[in-house]
């Protein structure tokens, strides 16, 4: 990797501000985050936030010390001595929680950890609020054990588990980003990453075979359903010459099907793939369903494995069924495993067999091995992926390279229009609503704006921007809000009942409105604005 020393002033001007991670937090195509925590630190992250984790006076107060002490806020100084060490200025930085329970011995929840460093992190300025759903479906952890949701409630955790979805869009870093800035979404990272590296040294975290096994019960039921399963081909053969409940004579039924598949080709061939894989795809889902999460020998969250898949911190869902429970249909360019010229997929299968395992079904997993014939059908759906990948790579590289190169002259003007390097217009108004995407992450996101409107009317300066709300500006189309954008604010709020309203302190929809109207003019595009590159560089990745 290169390192670059910027030599004038513009270059040390883009390095602190363009280059600065802390600025590059939404990604330009859809303004949704890109930095955010990943494998342990997730892992950690739900041990930690669980309910019955409880932490003794020296467990937390160390957590604590650790995420934050290193913490680049204002409240510390460098040593002389040893400017990697920090120092507190005064004792009253940190304002530790009074435990959870006394009795017989004090003890301090995860949640409070982490409601110690959002009050630590926000020192200065007013609390927030947010509610997000988690990634763990509900039925892990149980419908009414009251972690399914996030909630917090002026920098209080007061319910749910932080997993992989709290460093996505709307999750809590994602709105300390929208409500504190970037330099405060970084620095909370920062002390995450910390807080979570130290408690995992705590606890501690092991994947075993164990975590692979599931119960006798899970077991036998999983067995008779494949068992199942083998008879679905010849049904659904029967279904596609459309002679279903009928039965054929030995060899009949593949005599037929090769008459219609050599003469009306790959028509028919389409069709009965899809027939097919309809079929099994239910299969592979029932079984699924039937062993996760009660079918594991060991439950979760004890289960190491289901934990790391289920929380987002590595691997998914599909990893875990694979291991466990079955590899299911493989299948080459949306379609099943071809045949040869001879009817067969395999050589060693009859021809025009009509079973699902000569078709690439695999009712085996990784746990007590493949087949032969599994195993290779499995390669040729690897093998496929690959190469697709590989080609693809070169033709949306050189696709993207022709996008930028043709629009890398379009830029934002004052007057809010977008025009070409010889001042030709190209767009009268940025997008038709002039808003720039990186800014627009919680503009239609009214629950959390209507939850810290004082927060955000505070960091906004809305006394400074009186001249624009209440229709002053409506000369200027690009400063009056959108219609659109109106009609489902105020559908938003007359939806509220009253109890939502008092919570929130929102009296007056106009004073949400104005809220609204000073967010959609912080969130328009900046005068300068390369756009062209930025749409060149979207369409290019969504290739």
């Amino acid at each position: 990797m290169n390192v670059h020393f910027p030599q004038d002033e513009i270059s040390r001007a883009e390095a602190y501000n363009i280059v600065n991670a802390n600025q590059q937090f939404t990604v330009p195509t859809s303004g949704d985050p890109i930095r955010g925590l990943i494998q342990d630190h997730i892992v950690s992250a739900t041990l930690l936030t669980k309910k019955d984790t409880f932490l003794t006076r020296e467990e937390y107060q160390n957590l604590v010390y650790t995420a934050c002490v290193s913490s680049s806020s204002p409240f510390y100084r460098y040593a002389k001595d040893c400017p990697k060490v920090t120092i507190e200025k005064d004792e009253s930085s940190f304002v530790p929680l009074p435990p959870a329970i006394w009795k017989p011995n004090p003890l301090w929840t995860g949640k409070q950890v982490i409601t110690t460093i959002l009050d630590h992190i926000t020192k200065g300025t007013l609390p927030f609020s947010s509610k997000k759903a988690g990634r763990v479906p509900p039925d892990y952890w149980g419908r009414d054990s009251g972690e399914i949701e996030v909630l917090i409630r002026d920098n209080e955790l007061i319910c749910g588990v932080i997993d992989k979805a709290q460093f996505g869009k709307y999750g809590l870093v994602h709105i300390v980003h929208e409500l504190y800035g970037a330099d405060a979404a970084g620095r909370l990272l920062s002390v995450f990453s910390r807080l979570f590296t130290a408690f995992l040294q705590m606890h501690g975290f092991t994947c075993g075979a164990v975590d692979l096994l599931l119960v006798p019960k899970a077991e036998n039921e999983r067995r008779k359903k494949l068992e199942k399963a083998k008879k679905l081909g010849d049904k659904v053969h029967l279904q596609f010459l459309g002679l279903s409940g009928q039965e054929l004579g030995e060899g009949q039924m593949e005599e037929e099907i090769e008459k219609i598949l050599r003469s009306k080709g790959e028509t028919a061939s389409a069709r009965l793939d899809r027939l097919m894989s309809s079929a099994l795809n239910g299969v592979t889902s029932d079984v699924n369903n039937s062993l996760f999460p009660k079918g594991l020998l060991v439950p979760f969250p004890k289960n190491c494995l289901s934990l790391m898949t289920t929380t987002g911190a590595k691997g998914g869902m599909v990893n875990f069924t694979q291991i466990s429970s079955l590899l299911g249909q493989q299948e080459l360019e949306g379609k099943r495993v071809p045949r040869m010229v001879s009817g067969k997929t395999l050589p060693c299968f009859s021809p025009w067999d009509s079973s699902p395992r000569a078709g690439g079904f695999i009712s085996d997993r990784f746990l007590t091995g493949l087949r032969l014939q599994e195993y290779y059908f499995h390669c040729m759906a690897g093998r496929d992926g690959l190469v697709d990948t590989a080609v693809k790579t070169s033709r949306s590289g050189y696709l993207q390279r022709c996008l930028i190169k043709n629009l890398e002259c379009l830029t934002v003007f004052y007057d809010h229009t977008v025009r070409d390097s010889d001042g030709s217009v190209v767009q009268f108004i940025y997008g038709e609503d002039g808003v720039d995407v990186t800014k627009t992450s919680c503009l239609t996101a009214f629950e959390i704006l209507a939850a810290n409107q004082k927060l955000l009317s505070h960091r906004l300066h809305k006394d400074k921007f009186i001249n624009f709300l209440g229709g002053k500006s409506s000369n200027e189309s690009s400063v009056v809000l959108p219609k659109a954008l109106q009609s489902e604010a105020r559908a938003f709020f007359e939806n509220l009942t009253k109890k939502q309203k008092l919570s929130m302190k929102l009296t007056k929809a106009k004073e949400f409105m104005d809220l609204l109207q000073l967010r959609y003019i912080s969130s328009l595009a900046q005068p300068g604005e390369a756009v062209g590159v930025i749409a060149g560089q979207s369409i290019g990745r969504a290739f």
